[in-house]
């Protein structure tokens, strides 16, 4: 048995959640018997939206070892510490792979350290002749627990972009934030809109990377990048504006 683990919750959204998905079915059309781990309950109810028909809750990536026994393989998508459980989970299992978060990030314990970007459901990557809408989507991610859509959109009157809800927004925030975009979509809606949206603006590099697989253009707003990511980006032609600027995006889109 191959068991991925894949961290979510309201601050660092389903990022993880979404290419993990990606890698469950790359296993199970392996004809791996694989099963996918997650931290966040409410999680559960959207990973059907990403091909995976369920999954079981733990707490933490310290919990691995209560469902997966020695000898299975295993596989981490986290940013948790782990408290040299890692090292553990190397002795106990067949193999541990553990998506890097950082650039320089090297095996501390004899894992195998991947690096997994641009890993998109291949969903976007079928849509991508497919004739897109022409629109402007806003896609800030998941979650904003500080409110920054709030209070950036203010200087944004005119742009016409339309706003998808995050999975994690706040009860009512999506009436704090009726007006300020040209309409709302429902996070329930997240595929369709990203597949089929000429442009997309985001702060989710996840959200970028299966946008620009659908063949959008793409601005991902950002707090600083690591090198490999800029490079990534670049590459990938990915439009890459600060979001601490944020009238650079107004000058952009010429309001």
């Amino acid at each position: 048995m191959t068991y991925i683990y894949a961290y979510s919750n309201h601050k660092t959204g389903l990022s993880r959640l979404r290419r993990m998905a990606v890698r469950y079915r790359e296993l199970q059309a392996e004809g791996v018997e694989v099963e996918l781990l997650t931290n966040d309950f409410r999680a559960v109810a959207a990973i059907r939206e990403y091909g995976v028909p369920a999954c079981t809750t733990i707490e933490t990536i310290l919990d691995i070892d209560y469902v997966a026994q020695r000898g299975d393989s295993l596989i981490i998508d986290s940013p948790e510490e782990d408290h040299g459980k890692l090292g553990q989970y190397v002795e106990m299992f067949a193999q541990v792979e553990k998506v890097a978060n950082h650039c320089e990030e090297v095996s501390r314990f004899g894992e195998k350290t991947v690096f997994v970007d641009p890993l998109v459901d291949r969903y976007y990557v079928m849509k991508r002749e497919e004739p897109k809408i022409s629109r402007t989507l806003f896609f800030y991610g998941d979650s904003d627990p500080k409110k920054w859509i709030e209070s950036a959109a203010k200087q944004w009157s005119g742009l016409g972009m339309e706003l998808l809800l995050g999975s994690y927004f706040y009860p009512n925030y999506e009436e704090a934030l009726d007006g300020l975009f040209g309409c709302l979509h429902e996070a329930e809606s997240y595929r369709e809109y990203v597949a089929y949206s000429s442009r997309v603006v985001t702060a989710d590099a996840q959200c970028a990377y299966e946008a620009q697989a659908a063949g959008a253009e793409i601005i991902y707003l950002h707090e600083g990048l690591e090198v490999c990511q800029r490079e990534l980006m670049e590459t990938l032609g990915i439009r890459l504006l600060d979001k601490t600027d944020t009238g650079a995006l107004k000058a952009l889109l010429g309001a």
